[in-house]
């Protein structure tokens, strides 16, 4: 990991060969970054607003099963940047290839932060592990 975003009160880091990329919109931030290939990203969504955590994962989710009905859903709770984070981990599958999604949400008393991080399992371990450092590093800052 080498690439640093730092920007809208969120720092992370990502590998140096991902592309960063943030969304044209004053709220909620919102920022991709994405492995080479594609077969990996995250998107982190931060937002002054607070809205509910729950919300926001249930708003995410509802999204996935509209892509992919199919989806196998399971809650979980990760803990991110010392907070608890509510959500789900997800397999469907696309583009014949198994795919994982998780969607966790926490809130802070400035903002609720949503990481959603997916990968092909073509993609192998490696990019679970590059997801999971964007994970680990995800903090907010006091901007």
């Amino acid at each position: 990991m080498s690439g640093t975003y730092d920007n809208h009160g969120i720092r992370f880091e990502y590998p140096d060969d991902w592309e960063a990329d943030e969304a044209d919109s004053e709220t909620p931030s919102i920022v991709t970054v994405q492995s080479p290939d594609g077969l990996a990203f995250a998107i982190v969504t931060a937002d002054e607003d607070r809205p509910d955590p729950a919300s926001m994962a249930d708003e995410a989710l509802v999204a996935m099963r509209e892509e992919y009905p199919d989806l196998e859903v399971d809650p979980s709770i990760e803990t991110i940047d010392g907070q608890p984070a509510s959500g789900f981990d997800l397999e469907f599958f696309a583009l014949d290839m198994v795919n994982t999604c998780k969607i966790h949400v926490y809130r802070t008393p400035r903002r609720s932060i949503m990481l959603f991080r997916q990968w092909a399992e073509v993609a192998g371990d490696e990019a679970e592990e590059q997801l999971r450092g964007v994970e680990l590093t995800l903090e907010e800052t006091d901007s």
